[in-house]
């Protein structure tokens, strides 16, 4: 998670100088470049709260949290793929980042309890 956290914090910093100048198309990429900084923004903040929540080991919605972060990272992955955003590299790192987390959250979690025994007496 902390990797991920990073990451998205560096693309935030580093899309704020990619704000559109004006020109024929600044109407029309304005509102897709202010909800993209918005949607990353939200994003680190999800992230940096189960990143908290995991060090603090807060139970199974931190789990759940994680699976859900490192699914919607395997869909954005399967976007850039495809062409809509990004590059082949940026889509790899996000398939590697998605699949390693998502294999994390699942197979990292408290042990599971034993029964509780129940003894006849007689």
């Amino acid at each position: 998670m902390a990797i991920e956290l990073v990451l998205g914090l560096v693309l935030v910093i580093t899309m704020i100088p990619t704000f559109p100048e004006a020109g024929p198309d600044q109407a029309a990429l304005m509102p897709l470049w202010v909800s993209l900084l918005i949607s990353m923004i939200l994003a680190c903040l999800w992230i940096a709260v189960t990143l908290v929540g995991a060090m603090r080991r807060q139970g199974s919605w931190v789990r759940g949290s994680a699976v859900t972060i490192h699914v919607l990272m395997f869909a954005a992955a399967l976007g850039v793929f495809q062409g809509i955003l990004g590059t082949p590299a940026v889509g790899a790192l996000l398939l590697g980042l998605a699949v390693v987390g998502f294999a994390s959250a699942i197979l990292i979690g408290k042990p599971a309890e034993a029964a509780p025994q129940i003894s006849e007496a007689g």
